[in-house]
């Protein structure tokens, strides 16, 4: 098993438009490039590339679709962890 990759903010931060869209969710960095022309919000995704989301993705208003597909798409999406 391979030991995930360690980003920091800023590496982060540098992935910021939809060719590029990467996001932080728990401590987690999650490539959603793939995802974003597809998503139904794509414009609120696209002001949180580069940040953490935690707080907007735990909006249940925002996603009023099953949490278990969140977390299917984001495990889909992982690239590896935050550095501390």
């Amino acid at each position: 098993m391979q030991t995930p990759r360690e980003f920091s903010r800023s590496e982060v931060a540098a992935h910021n438009s939809a060719t590029d869209l990467w996001i932080i969710y728990k401590n987690k960095v999650y490539d959603l490039t793939p995802y974003y022309r597809s998503h139904p919000g794509g414009e609120a995704m696209l002001r949180r590339a580069g940040k953490d989301a935690t707080n907007v993705l735990r909006t249940v208003d925002a996603h009023a679709i099953p949490w278990s597909f969140i977390e299917r798409k984001l495990a889909e999406c992982y690239v590896g962890d935050l550095k501390k």
